[in-house]
């Protein structure tokens, strides 16, 4: 008990009272040690910000997408370790990257899903991802210690970041990009198209 430490239980006493004796427990209080809370900022909002660019080289003869440069900055406040920080953001990146260049689900004409398993379709590996370098700002944010999130922004960031490197690399030959993912068939399938388009 607070502030009369000679009168109290050990937490194996508590414990075998909430779960084999709960009839002893006071009215509404219930069985069991559980309890749950939720964290309300003061302020509503607490925004991580984050800038992703890159720059390609597109190979027009096999649609193959070559990143050449990947440079992240991104604020999430006081960064408590660093290298969680630049690894939660390389991860999203990468997944990011795989969704604009690799990863796509398709369906038969019945609508049921074909690519089920990471054998059905291609997925970023180190050979295709470039050193990716960090800028880091440390915004402190409305809440306790000024912390923000980090990691979701990798994967938010670069599909965007990518689809217009590669958008800009294919202008040149009057390509528009309209869908994801740019696998090198549907690169080559593009500039088909609109090498057609011009032939008429």
């Amino acid at each position: 008990m607070r502030g009369t430490p000679s009168i109290g239980l050990s937490l194996r006493e508590l414990a075998s009272i909430a779960y084999f004796d709960a009839y002893s427990l006071p009215p509404g209080v219930p069985a069991g040690l559980e309890a749950s809370a939720r964290y309300t900022a003061e302020s509503r909002s607490i925004w991580v910000n984050a800038t992703h660019l890159c720059t390609c080289e597109v190979d027009v003869a096999t649609g193959e997408v070559q990143l050449l440069r990947y440079i992240v900055s991104e604020d999430c406040g006081p960064m408590i370790n660093p290298n969680v920080v630049e690894g939660q953001i390389a991860g999203g990146t990468v997944q990011g990257i795989g969704g604009a260049l690799f990863e796509s689900l398709e369906y038969d004409e019945l609508g049921n899903p074909i690519t089920t398993t990471f054998m059905d379709y291609l997925l970023p590996t180190a050979t295709d991802v470039p050193l990716i370098e960090y800028g880091h700002l440390e915004t402190p944010g409305p809440g306790p210690g000024g912390y923000k999130g980090v990691g979701e922004g990798g994967a938010i960031g670069a599909p965007p970041a990518v689809v217009n490197a590669v958008a800009d690399a294919l202008s040149p030959f009057g390509v528009v990009v309209t869908r994801l993912p740019l696998t090198p068939s549907r690169i080559v399938a593009l500039l088909e198209a609109q090498n057609r388009e011009a032939a008429r």
